[in-house]
């Protein structure tokens, strides 16, 4: 679940893709070690999914998404295997 913080982005991301020219959005999924990798670079995905489908509903264009899942790889605080850590499970969204 998006907390109210990250509801709030949206339309920042979205203001983001409008300025540019040519704007190109990777939204990526990741999280923690707890775990299978494979479950985890398929939740991942499903994570980067749902923001994508909330990129659209709010006016993006879906042909300028890219999804991807990085799963338990790039971790943002690193831990052992089998480690519940809130802050790896995220999504991150780069406009360029």
């Amino acid at each position: 679940q998006l907390t109210a913080e990250s509801k709030a982005l949206v339309a920042e991301v979205i203001a983001l893709v409008k300025a540019r020219p040519a704007p190109e959005v990777s939204v990526t999924g990741h999280t923690d070690t707890t775990g299978a990798a494979a479950t985890n670079a398929a939740l991942g995905l499903q994570r980067a999914a749902v923001i994508r489908d909330l990129l659209i509903q709010a006016g993006l264009d879906s042909g300028l998404i890219d999804v991807v899942s990085h799963g338990e790889s790039n971790l943002l605080v690193p831990t052992p295997d089998n480690t519940a850590e809130a802050r790896n499970r995220r999504v991150e969204i780069t406009v360029r």
